[in-house]
């Protein structure tokens, strides 16, 4: 009776082409393009431009704050004497933020450099987008009861009002601006990295510039 013999070193042979074919054909993935006269896919300055467009509004940087507020307005004056309940005041609790970013973002614009191997992104400097305390943060405390002069609901809202204008102003002392300008280039040349990646631009240098 005749014996099988081999049967290892057959199926460890036919592991080794399959492993060769697999190899073969990853090989030919990669390098089909130069061996066909094919290019990397090409993106273009309107491809890249689209993709900030679909952006309406970028906000990059948050200041956020709570903080309390009082209000007091004098009463009459009657022969340099204060008129008894006529004067008004409160005390109020709140939170609220102030945004930066690009506020239309679709006026951002990319120009592609061939000769320079360079992609810029065109784009308005930061500016703040909002200023807004959450109204359901709003709590009202020592609320006066003058009969005379009572505290009315125009009044907290006229008074957080001016608290969102000074927020504004005080975030931007405190150098909203100047953040915001620094992650604005950062996301934006991000984001122009990552569309350019695995294209012709993937070597390109990119550089983010304001247009004022």
């Amino acid at each position: 009776m005749a014996k099988r013999r081999g049967g290892a070193n057959g199926t460890l042979f036919i592991i080794t082409i399959v492993a060769l074919l697999i190899a073969a054909g990853a090989l030919a993935i990669a390098f089909a393009p130069r061996w066909f006269g094919m290019s990397e896919e090409r993106i273009d300055a309107s491809q890249l431009d689209a993709s900030f467009n679909q952006i309406a509004e970028l906000s990059v940087e948050e200041y956020a704050y709570s903080n309390v507020g009082s209000y007091d307005q004098e009463g009459l004056m009657l022969r340099d004497l204060n008129v008894p309940f006529t004067g008004k005041n409160f005390l109020v609790t709140y939170d609220g933020s102030v945004k930066a970013g690009i506020k239309h973002a679709d006026d951002i614009r990319v120009e592609i450099d061939d000769d320079n191997r360079l992609i810029s992104v065109w784009t308005p400097r930061p500016e703040v987008i909002s200023s807004t305390i959450d109204s359901s943060t709003v709590t009202v405390h020592d609320q006066s009861m003058n009969p005379l002069n009572q505290v009315r609901v125009d009044d907290v809202t006229h008074f957080i009002s001016e608290q969102e204008r000074l927020a504004e102003t005080k975030a931007i002392e405190r150098g909203l601006i100047y953040r915001a300008t620094e992650r604005t280039e950062e996301l934006l040349a991000n984001h122009a990295r990552a569309l350019a990646a695995g294209t012709e631009l993937a070597e390109y240098q990119v550089m983010v510039r304001f247009t004022d």
